[in-house]
């Protein structure tokens, strides 16, 4: 790849920053001197970046796109604070916490900015022994808590002064919150400081997953969360992003894409393009990256699989856009660090009324979603003793159990056969196996959304589908084959599901779901009819 065509890949990828993401051992030859004074000079005047758009309609190489997707993060910038040993991160957070610094405010900024910039030197080991000492050092001081406790107490019973009961309960309260949120408020007062915190934050559910035992840890990470929920408030702006948007904006949506991988630059231009949508809530203190972002296909009806969304070469365009009747939210994705932060609920709600307000011959308001609990459910659910004696709760046709049997020489049960299947590889590419697949699995996908509650709560076990029913939609239709890629067999064996908003029935449909548990259906699938028909049943 020459040089030049190198510095206009680059370019459009990333004209918005300055620091260049690392590339492949084949992409990281120095660009010439005078191509970079050109390129900084032209974006210093605040002109777009210079880029061919016929070499950029055409397929990049597949290893320059490869490596871009595959290294978002950008490079280390150098940094002239020196390295820090655990003992000296130690004595820098207890001068910030406990505000040690004499020189007021601005020294206070001064040390906080030091150990942000010291974090993002760490690899990941040492942030992770970071993290730690701060879950653990800096926790709730025990001492201080049984004191103030003990003093609220006697308070309580000896004195009837409103005045010196409610300064007990703040001595208490501030004695019960963790050192560490001292921290995160000064970081959150620097600018950029809270991107710095929606990243931090995803580096500590990064350790939580292979340290779930970690209580600790964890209680961080919800303090740190509840912060973030916090500041958000009022503070996000709704945006359109477009093939026009910052290139870094475009970056940050294949970097945060969790649901159906951008597999090129292309891809993401044919997402954005005529007869799709992408809609994103922006911090203001961070203005070209997304915290959580949605994408819209405008179609004719209700779209059952992904493919012909993700695949489409021919999208619709403007004019046949004012035609479309339906808006199918295929994708919905948050900042790994904001997990847990319900901002996909509002964005939704926001995008509905704008696509009404810009396309009022849309009239159907349909999600395309994935089951990514469905197969792990289903191993779990096959157990030594279903594999001999099936479970007779499930009503699945007889015709459809001995199809399957059938298609296993030697199973003695159709949950042997279901086992054996989808355990052996490649069973997608026979067309008879699929077709004897199909009433079983569409079955046991339904009834997974309609009966498979968590623990001893109501709500739906699926964490997409209790997203979905939290926020009034109504379980529409259960997808054969709904998402064929490698991810959509492992975690749901293809099947996909539409939630559709009813946008009448929202409110009522919220209420009885949040106190009954009560799934609202709207469309006519039999299977979840089925499923429908064997909970009202098993209820009475």
């Amino acid at each position: 790849m020459s040089a030049t065509r190198r510095l206009k890949l680059l370019t459009a990828l990333c004209p918005h920053s300055q620091r260049i993401p690392k590339h492949s051992a084949t992409s990281q030859t120095s660009l010439p001197h005078s191509a970079q004074l050109q390129t900084s000079a032209h974006m210093h005047k605040g002109l777009p970046p210079v880029r061919d758009g016929d070499e950029l309609s055409q397929p990049l190489q597949p290893a320059d796109v490869r490596a871009f997707w595959d290294n978002p993060q950008p490079s280390k910038r150098p940094s002239a604070a020196e390295p820090m040993d655990i003992s000296e991160l130690h004595a820098l957070l207890t001068t910030i916490i406990h505000k040690k610094a004499r020189k007021g405010a601005v020294a206070m900024e001064q040390y906080t900015q030091r150990f942000c910039e010291t974090y993002e030197l760490l690899e990941s080991t040492d942030r992770a022994k970071l993290l730690q000492m701060l879950a653990y050092k800096f926790c709730t001081p025990k001492g201080a808590a049984l004191e103030a406790a003990s003093k609220y107490i006697k308070g309580a019973t000896e004195s009837s002064d409103a005045a010196q009961s409610a300064y007990l309960a703040r001595t208490l309260r501030d004695s019960l919150t963790p050192q560490y949120t001292e921290l995160f408020d000064q970081i959150n007062r620097l600018p950029g400081g809270f991107a710095f915190l929606v990243h931090m934050r995803a580096d500590i559910l990064e350790f939580i997953r292979s340290n779930r035992d970690d209580t600790a840890m964890r209680a961080m990470s919800d303090v740190l969360m509840k912060k973030l929920e916090t500041w958000i408030i009022g503070t996000l702006d709704l945006k359109r992003i477009t093939w026009n948007s910052p290139a870094y904006t475009i970056e940050k949506l294949g970097q945060y894409e969790s649901v159906h991988a951008v597999k090129s630059w292309l891809d993401v231009k044919r997402r954005l393009g005529s007869g799709r949508r992408c809609f994103g809530f922006f911090h203001r203190s961070v203005p070209m990256e997304p915290l959580v972002f949605v994408w819209v296909a405008l179609t004719d009806s209700i779209t059952g699989n992904v493919q012909s969304i993700l695949r489409d070469r021919e999208p619709k365009t403007l004019r046949e856009e004012a035609h479309a009747k339906c808006a199918i939210f295929y994708s919905i994705n948050s900042q790994p660090g904001l997990a847990g932060v319900d901002l996909g609920n509002f964005l939704i709600k926001r995008v509905v009324g704008i696509l009404r307000a810009d396309l009022p011959n849309i009239s159907t308001f349909c999600t395309l979603s994935p089951l990514p609990r469905f197969r792990a459910w289903l191993d779990h659910w096959l157990t030594p003793k279903a594999l001999e004696d099936p479970p007779n709760d499930i009503n699945i046709p007889v015709y459809a159990l001995e199809q399957l049997v059938s298609r296993v020489p030697g199973a003695s049960t159709w949950t042997a056969a279901l086992k054996h299947i989808i355990d052996s590889h490649g069973w997608t590419s026979s067309q008879d196996t699929l077709d004897a697949m199909e009433p079983v699995i569409r079955t046991l996908g339904a009834h997974y959304l309609m009966n498979v509650k968590r623990g001893n709560s109501r709500c739906a076990y699926d964490p997409v589908a209790n997203f979905h029913l939290r926020n009034g939609a109504c379980l529409h239709r259960v997808n054969w084959r709904g998402n064929t890629s490698y991810n959509g067999l492992r975690q749901s064996l293809e099947l996909m599901c539409n939630y559709n908003y009813v946008l009448d029935r929202i409110e009522d449909n919220n209420e009885r779901y949040v106190r009954d548990g009560a799934i609202a259906v709207s469309g006519d699938d039999p299977y979840i009819a089925q499923a429908q028909a064997s909970s009202i049943s098993a209820k009475l």
